[in-house]
């Protein structure tokens, strides 16, 4: 099942929110896919039926994955939103798109990707009838063939992605020790918090530099961290709640996964 965006935001900004409910696990191999291609690609060519865009079309043409969700927009206007489901076992990796917006609504495209560094290659069947064996798009071949590259971040800084642990000190001194897990989201990262297998804290993060802001949400209380980025990923923070006294508390997040 996918979560959308939205539901996904309302869940972190409603204070009436008692349990956390995480976004459904995907299976390992399928989230580590989704994982490499979050963020921004520039669209670099693209053909449908042996007719190929002109270069004044392409421009501001761009690709963004935001979890397990897709938007394909020319400057400011969303072209296509679809819910994409991956086989990344498969000899040549297969997607699914089933488009929830704009061109070709509520059809499912079936297709294949390969991803080489920077560079991202789709190919889609129109028809929704046949997957593409290879990445073409001929005259009468009733196929779409895209090819973009990855959009670098302004920072030009490593990701975030990955397990930490979690050291907070509370005002009366008592500290608090959880398993963290923070994933890419888009743009956005996506903060959660466990102990054992329960989920007690879930947040939304943006990364600029050296800095990482995130809101989060536990047992109806909501609240936000302010990090520092030291290295081998070591994040230092200080956070407060909504509704209380504005005092600061401290944690720190110490990658667990970092070679």
């Amino acid at each position: 099942m996918v979560l959308p965006v939205s539901a996904l935001l309302g869940l972190l900004l409603s204070p009436a929110v008692a349990q956390i409910q995480p976004p459904p696990p995907l299976d390992p191999k399928v989230a580590q896919e989704f994982q490499r291609l979050q963020g921004g690609w520039q669209v670099e060519s693209q053909e449908e039926n042996g007719a190929k865009l002109s270069e004044d079309d392409l421009k501001g043409r761009t690709l963004f994955f935001g979890r397990d969700t897709y938007l394909l927009r020319h400057n400011n206007k969303i072209v296509q939103v679809a819910a994409l489901k991956l086989d990344p076992t498969k000899k040549i990796k297969t997607i699914n798109a089933i488009v929830i917006q704009g061109n070709r609504k509520g059809e499912t495209l079936l297709g294949i990707f390969e991803r080489a560094g920077d560079t991202l290659k789709l190919c889609f069947d129109l028809t929704g009838d046949t997957r593409p064996k290879e990445f073409t798009a001929p005259t009468d071949s009733s196929r779409l063939l895209i090819v973009c590259k990855r959009i670098s971040n302004k920072d030009n800084q490593p990701d975030l992605s990955g397990a930490y642990r979690s050291e907070s000190t509370e005002l009366d001194g008592s500290k608090h020790v959880a398993d963290v897990v923070i994933e890419r989201m888009g743009d956005a990262y996506l903060v959660t918090y466990k102990k054992g297998e329960a989920t007690v804290f879930m947040g939304v993060g943006i990364r600029k530099g050296d800095v990482f802001c995130m809101s989060w949400i536990s047992a109806g209380q909501i609240g936000v961290t302010l990090y520092s980025i030291e290295k081998n990923h070591r994040l230092v923070g200080d956070y407060t709640r909504l509704g209380g006294p504005g005092i600061l508390s401290r944690e720190v997040l110490t990658r667990v996964d970092y070679d």
